[in-house]
């Protein structure tokens, strides 16, 4: 068995809504949400086909239970697009995202303002 010797570093509250990803209910909802938009939304925007592997909730649920399951909170997106750019926009307030020219694509961030 290997155990892991970092620690969590979660609140509570996050520890809490981990669990809820486990259940039917979540399991059912993030397939509906695929099978509606199977394709990675961001990289649509971007004209790129890419398939979806992950339902994002869109707005922060910040201790909401009920937006966890609401599909129209859910934005179907790859896991590259999840896992780097949603995750930034989420603890820094803005993406990291660099446009054609070099420069970053949100209005929110720093070199922007």
């Amino acid at each position: 068995m290997v155990t892991s010797s970092r620690p969590d570093r979660r609140s509570p509250e996050a520890l809490a809504y981990r669990k809820l990803y486990k259940t039917a209910l979540w399991q059912a909802t993030r397939l509906a949400q695929l099978q509606r938009k199977p394709l990675c939304e961001w990289c649509e925007a971007k004209g790129l086909i890419v398939v979806a592997t992950v339902a994002h909730h869109t707005e922060p649920l910040r201790g909401d239970r009920a937006r966890f399951f609401d599909p129209s909170n859910l934005t179907s997106l790859c896991a590259p697009c999840h896992d780097t750019d949603a995750q930034s926009i989420e603890v820094r307030g803005y993406s990291k995202a660099i446009g054609e020219d070099g420069w970053p694509t949100d209005d929110r961030h720093p070199a922007n303002r």
